[in-house]
Order: structure tokens, then C-alpha cells, then sequence
């Protein structure tokens, strides 16, 4: 049971009022449940407005070119001007809603700019999201942090519909949009930040709603659970709060269906099959980004689709103008022997048309393996 403060939410506060918003806000990043952050393992529960830092004021630019990682309230939020204006959705992405009235952060277009104030809501993200500053650093390929301009990007061959609607525009994909548990979008709608990294404890359904990233106890300031760095060992059966994230927006359904005939609430008729009904298979490493082994047991949603924001920076060069969000993880492989110009050997996708897939996963060779009706 939720202790009496846990239920304060944050609302804008005004005039003689405004120490609200930082009552509520402490009350956010002091909850209990959410872990400290861990920046070796690249784990992050909170935006720590109370460290230190070199922030001198949010109408400058502190974050261009420089490694000057810091999110004080103010970063933010612009405490003049603060309103109870809520965001509106737009071709272009969702608006600054009033909590974000005068806060600065960066233009999505190339180059990236400055921009004070933003008029969308995710130009605050890439502020400190995208190359436009120097973002942290890591080897290993599920810690990196990648640039979420480059990755939501409406010119790259897919993306999650942030900055632009997608592209997916099949009546599949309009049907496991409608299965959705939370969100109800279409393949028509744009999506905001914090529709996926938001607060989990100001949940409506309402995509308009208050969801404030302060903090989460799931990483990466998720509303809920995604498994995506850690494989299933041998017979470990499917669990639908494995990709609670996934299904937020999607359809379970088709993830859990019974048999593999064709749907209609997916585009890909064997999604059940990988994630409920190959747990015997594989004997590798259950490591995500261990490229000796194959994985074993029953797959997990970011095997597949491994950059979720967008394929542009998929970590195989052949996958990153794939559509569908399709791009594998390092645990899958190449086909022996396999040449694939003009880069190294990648795990291949033929596309929405052909439907195969040429790549080891799971200890399976799959040789133009067919997934067509």
C-alpha cells in the first residue's frame, strides 16, 4: 500500500502557491522504491536534480559539445512561466505543455540548435539525448547512449512516431495499436517521451496526462517493465510483465497466441512461437550483447527489435535501414561463411515483402527461413 505521500502528484503551483511544485517534485525524487543510480552499468532511475553541478542558469546553453551532465529543476522548468496549459498532439510531435512554458533545450532539425524557448515537448529531451552535447560513454553496446535526434529522425527508413507519425501504416498494425492496455494511438498518431519514460505513478490512460520523468524504480525512467539486456535461460516460460512497456501501446495477443496462423493484429505471424515456444532451444550466453553464443530458451522482444527508439544506429550496418523497427541484437549472428557487402556480415531481414530471415539466434541456422503466410 502506497504511503499517504506517495499520492502527492505533481500540479503546477502559482503566485503565493508555487512552492507546490517543489514540495511534490521532492516527494518524487525522495520515493522509496526507485534505486540510486549506477552510471557504470549505465542504470538510471532519476534525473538527480539535487547534485551538484557546475548549472548556472537554464537560459544558457550549459550542454553544447561538452560533457556537462546535470538536470537541475530549472532545466526544465521556467518557474515565471509555468501554466496549467496540457500538451496537444500535432504531425510534428507533442507540444510544450505549460509545466515546460519557457524552458529551453534543442531543435530537432539538422543542424541542431539551441532553441529558448522549445515548442516541443521532446526538444527539451535533446538537450542532453542526442549529439548535440557529448553524451556518455560505453563499449558495450546495450549500455551506450545513443543520439535520440539521429534515432527519431522522420527521414530514417523507422522510428518510434515521436517527431512524425510512422510509417507502418498496415491494417496490422492498426489492429495491435487497438489491443493497446493503456495508450490508445493509431498508425496515424505521434508519441511523447513520456508516454514510455514517465511518472508510473500518475497513470491514466490519458496520453495528455502529467507523466513527469523524476524518477522510476524501472531503468531507464520507464512507466514500467522491459526486459532488455538479460536472456531467458533454457525453460524459463513466458511472462507477459517481461514487455509490460510493449504491451502498453500493443496488442499481447499475437506474443502469446496458441498457434502461428495468420492474424490480423501483426505483421508477423511468428512472434509467439519465438517468445513462448522455443524454450529448450540454445545453450549460449545470457548475456544480450554476448556475440559468441546464440541465446537459449524463448527470445525477448529486443533480440529483434534492439534499438526501439529507431533502426538508424542499429549496432549491424545492414540493419539500419530496416523498417518495422526490425534490427538484431549482438547475440544474433551472421550465417557462416555469409558475404554481405558493402560492410561485414549482419544478420539479415529481407523486408516486409520477401519475409525471410538469414542469421543464427538461438542456435537455429535460419537460411532464408520464410515467415510468409
Amino acid at each position: 500500500m502506497s504511503s499517504a505521500s506517495d499520492q502527492i502528484r505533481w500540479q503546477p503551483y502559482f503566485s503565493e502557491r508555487n512552492h507546490g511544485l517543489y514540495l511534490s517534485a521532492q516527494c518524487e525524487t525522495s520515493h522509496g522504491a526507485v534505486f540510486a543510480n549506477v552510471p557504470g552499468t549505465s542504470s538510471f532511475y532519476s534525473h538527480p536534480a539535487t547534485t551538484a553541478s557546475t548549472h548556472t542558469s537554464a537560459q544558457v546553453d550549459e550542454f553544447a559539445g561538452v560533457l556537462n551532465r546535470h538536470s537541475e529543476c530549472s532545466d526544465c522548468h521556467n518557474p515565471h512561466t509555468l501554466s496549467d496549459v496540457a500538451p496537444t498532439e500535432s504531425g510534428s510531435g507533442w507540444t510544450a505543455s505549460g509545466a515546460l512554458t519557457g524552458a529551453s533545450g534543442v531543435a530537432a532539425s539538422t543542424p541542431l540548435a539551441w532553441k529558448n524557448p522549445i515548442g516541443f515537448e521532446y526538444e527539451l529531451c535533446l538537450k542532453c539525448h542526442s549529439r548535440y552535447t557529448q553524451l556518455l560513454s560505453y563499449s558495450k553496446e546495450s549500455y551506450k547512449k545513443t543520439d535520440k535526434a539521429a534515432e527519431f529522425d522522420p527521414s530514417t527508413a523507422s522510428y518510434h512516431p515521436v517527431e512524425a507519425a510512422g510509417k507502418n501504416t498496415t491494417t496490422a498494425m492498426e489492429q495491435s495499436l487497438d489491443g493497446g492496455s493503456l495508450w490508445q494511438f493509431t498508425p496515424y498518431s505521434t508519441i511523447r517521451c513520456v508516454n514510455c519514460h514517465g511518472d508510473y505513478r500518475s497513470i491514466t490512460g490519458t496520453p495528455s496526462a502529467r507523466l513527469a520523468p523524476h524518477t522510476s524504480p524501472y531503468r531507464g525512467l520507464l512507466i514500467t517493465n522491459y526486459r532488455d539486456r538479460d536472456l531467458k535461460p533454457q525453460n524459463e516460460v513466458y511472462s507477459s510483465t517481461d514487455f509490460t512497456l510493449c504491451y502498453l501501446c500493443h496488442s499481447e495477443a499475437p506474443f502469446s497466441a496458441s498457434s502461428d496462423v495468420e492474424r490480423t493484429d501483426t505483421n508477423f505471424r511468428l512472434h509467439a512461437k519465438h517468445l513462448v515456444r522455443i524454450a529448450t532451444l540454445g545453450s549460449g550466453s545470457l548475456d544480450i550483447d554476448d556475440t559468441t553464443g546464440a541465446g537459449q530458451g524463448n527470445a525477448i522482444c529486443a533480440e529483434c527489435h534492439y534499438r526501439l527508439h529507431g533502426t538508424s544506429l542499429a549496432p549491424w550496418e545492414e540493419n539500419q535501414d530496416y523498417s518495422r523497427g526490425v534490427n538484431f541484437a549482438p547475440d544474433v549472428q551472421p550465417r557462416a561463411g555469409q558475404t554481405d557487402p558493402p560492410g561485414p556480415p549482419s544478420p539479415l531481414w529481407s523486408g516486409p515483402t520477401s519475409r525471410t530471415c538469414s542469421l543464427i539466434c538461438h542456435a537455429k541456422d535460419h537460411d532464408s527461413a520464410s515467415y510468409g503466410p
